[in-house]
């Protein structure tokens, strides 16, 4: 309850100072930094007096309640008592993140966002923005790479030079769900022990797809389409296994702590991203309800792996980056359907297996989803 006295008296003494700069304008004459209207919260004392916390959105706003006010405010109170001179104009600047009710917890934890208003990714300090402007890369708040010769046209994003061509030509962008394609019983591995979950083993690529026109009807046209792509696998675990390598292969062992008794796990997955190329003869129409059809073939070189597993009642997640064996070259079939007007349906289906010969389970990865752009 004291605590509570003590930060409302701090809030009261932030507030007094600042009228002490004069009369503030009104709600609607009040001007933004930026010179436009912005998400906010306005606590009014009095005629002259507002405390005023504003953000780019509601989702920045609610990022407040991550952090200690009242360490802020006693902060305060320390350099209000430092401070000798007497000015009718204060300003400081705090760095927020000190103020963080839980340190160990990022303010901004990585996302994907896809939504009527483009693609935005976030991972570590590189932010990925896809929008109606093009494309923006950024480092923290430098930008390091921008094209903005990229315009969304229907569901996808293409360039300006685009017309008549392939609907896949242009910037792609699928999630999906993976699985076992095949899983062969094999010596030495029981099929339980790396079982996926279902609806944690996520499937996501970003790529390009250039085309080709080959035939040219009244109603129908044939495209040869070429295609380059980042995927992942995401093969999340059914269990509290993970994934470990040894001298002669891998092995699924169960997750212990540092007393080497099992613990129950939140998340075991082992992640595979590849760098992909594509050849798929496609097929449009251009007033049926199917808008495409294709079929080809893809090809991919792995450029990295690594185990992810966080343990129940923890929030540390343990990293392992080792190459488990997983074969280096992907190949298989492809195959997409356009529906006009709703997201297109893919499926992959790997012709080579996971993992070396004799040192993994002979499994072969089959991945299906929608196309978003």
């Amino acid at each position: 309850m004291k605590s509570k006295i003590y930060a409302m008296a701090m809030l009261v003494l932030l507030v007094a100072i600042g009228a002490r700069a004069g009369s503030l304008k009104s709600n609607d004459q009040f001007e933004w930094p930026g010179g436009r209207d912005k998400d906010s919260i306005i606590v009014t004392f009095g005629d002259k007096t507002r405390l005023i916390i504003y953000g780019e959105n509601r989702q920045e706003l609610e990022k407040i309640m991550k952090y200690d006010l009242n360490a802020l405010l006693k902060d305060l109170k320390v350099r209000l008592d430092s401070t000798q001179a007497d000015t009718t104009f204060l300003r400081e600047e705090f760095n927020g993140n000190k103020y963080l009710k839980n340190p160990d917890q990022p303010a901004d934890k990585d996302y994907v966002r896809i939504g009527l208003r483009g693609i935005h990714i976030k991972d570590g300090d590189t932010k990925v923005s896809i929008d109606g402007s093009g494309v923006e890369v950024k480092e923290g708040d430098a930008v390091v790479g921008s094209d903005s010769t990229y315009r969304r046209i229907g569901k996808r994003f293409h360039g300006k030079s685009w017309g008549g061509s392939s609907p896949r030509k242009g910037f792609n962008v699928a999630l999906g769900l993976n699985t076992y394609g095949t899983n062969e019983a094999t010596n030495g591995f029981n099929k339980s022990d790396y079982d996926l979950k279902p609806f944690g083993s996520r499937f996501v690529s970003l790529g390009y797809v250039a085309s080709a026109n080959v035939i040219k009807g009244k109603d129908a046209r044939l495209h040869l389409d070429f295609g380059i792509d980042f995927s992942w696998y995401n093969m999340m675990y059914d269990g509290d296994n993970t994934i470990a390598k040894t001298d002669d292969g891998v092995e699924f062992r169960q997750v212990v702590d540092d007393q080497g008794k099992p613990v129950e796990v939140r998340k075991s997955k082992l992640v595979v991203p590849y760098v992909n190329l594509s050849i798929m003869p496609t097929l449009s129409f251009s007033h049926s309800f199917i808008s495409y059809i294709s079929a080809g073939a893809y090809g991919g070189y792995r450029i990295g792996s690594y185990t992810k597993v966080r343990k129940v009642g923890t929030k540390d997640v343990d990293h392992d980056r080792r190459n488990f064996y997983i074969e280096d070259l992907r190949y298989g079939l492809a195959a997409e359907i356009g529906i006009r007007n709703f997201p297109d349906f893919f499926v992959n289906y790997d012709l080579n297996y996971l993992f070396e010969a004799n040192r993994g389970p002979s499994v072969r990865m089959l991945s299906f989803g929608v196309r978003l752009f």
